[in-house]
């Protein structure tokens, strides 16, 4: 089996994603439109934030087949979902880099992603099909940051503490009488 990637597109101005990461969540159900038999639990995903200073702000997984059901997290939304069933994505976003995203410029300017749907056409519904070379493109693009650059940091001050130790030892070492 193939796994197939795709991209769901978010505006601002209707979810708050700032808020959503912010307060701790990494799974919902992305509301979708299209492509509801060929979506796949396991297939990757890609969150996209629309708009001149948007790009992709989150990767991770369908979690489950498209349901029939309501926005799970209605407070994020606004105006908040109509209060009726929809079809349903499940997804699961384990790379998250909403506050520095990989820019739709970043993007535009790769050629293997300059042609993508969504830059030839950002109106159509949710979810849209990301191609391999595509997919690449945005994983090649993906900012260093979060739990590494936090750990480097981490293990950079421990360097320097050490390194602060050992000078004063050698201090204190030259310094006895």
């Amino acid at each position: 089996m193939v796994m197939a990637h795709w991209l769901l597109q978010a505006n601002r101005k209707h979810w708050r994603i700032a808020d959503f990461f912010t307060d701790g969540h990494h799974e919902t159900a992305w509301p979708i439109r299209r492509h509801r038999t060929a979506v796949t639990e396991g297939d990757q995903v890609a969150l996209w934030i629309s708009g001149k200073d948007g790009g992709v702000a989150a990767l991770g997984v369908i979690t489950a087949e498209p349901t029939l059901g309501r926005v799970p997290d209605p407070q994020y939304w606004t105006p908040q979902p109509p209060d009726k069933d929809g079809w349903l994505l499940p997804v699961r976003f384990d790379q998250i880099f909403a506050g520095t995203p990989i820019a739709r410029a970043t993007l535009a300017a790769d050629p293997r992603f300059a042609t993508s749907l969504i830059m030839r056409m950002s109106g159509g519904g949710n979810p849209f099909p990301v191609k391999p070379l595509e997919w690449e493109a945005i994983e090649e693009h993906i900012p260093p940051h979060g739990p590494v650059a936090a750990t480097v940091r981490g293990a950079a001050a421990v360097v320097v503490a050490g390194a602060t130790a050992v000078r004063e030892a050698f201090r204190s070492a030259l310094t006895r009488p």
